[in-house]
C-alpha cells in the first residue's frame, strides 16, 4: 500500500530540472521516462524518451537501468512529479554503511 501512497502523492522530496537542465542531463546520457499514455505520446514525445505510462510504473519500474539518472516527464509536470517520488522511495541508504553490516555479522566476501 505504499507504493500506492507515494504513487498518488506524497512520499520522498526529488529534485526538479528546467527543461534546458533536463536537455543537457539527456545529451550526457540520462533517460528521460515518458510517464503519459500511449495516445498521449502520438501527439508527441521528446526524441529518446523511454515510454512508461504511470499506471504500469508500479509494475515496471524494475525494468529501468539501476546505473543511469532517470528524469521522469509527462504533460504537464503532475504525473511526472508522481513517478518520480515513486522511484525515489525505491532508493534507500544503508545505515551505518558495511561497517554496521559486519558488526550485525552479515555475510561480507
Amino acid at each position: 500500500m505504499g507504493w500506492l501512497k507515494n504513487l498518488l502523492g506524497g512520499g520522498a522530496a526529488v529534485g526538479r530540472l528546467s527543461p534546458a537542465e533536463a536537455y543537457e542531463k539527456a545529451k550526457a546520457g540520462a533517460i528521460l521516462l515518458d510517464v503519459r499514455t500511449p495516445l498521449e505520446r502520438q501527439e508527441g514525445k521528446i526524441p529518446g524518451s523511454l515510454p512508461l505510462p504511470l499506471d504500469r510504473l508500479a509494475s515496471e519500474w524494475e525494468k529501468l537501468p539501476r546505473n543511469e539518472e532517470i528524469i521522469c516527464q509527462c504533460r504537464s509536470g503532475s504525473r511526472s512529479a508522481r513517478a518520480a517520488r515513486f522511484l525515489a522511495s525505491k532508493v534507500y541508504n544503508l545505515v551505518g554503511g558495511i561497517e554496521s553490516w559486519k558488526q550485525q555479522k552479515l555475510p561480507v566476501k
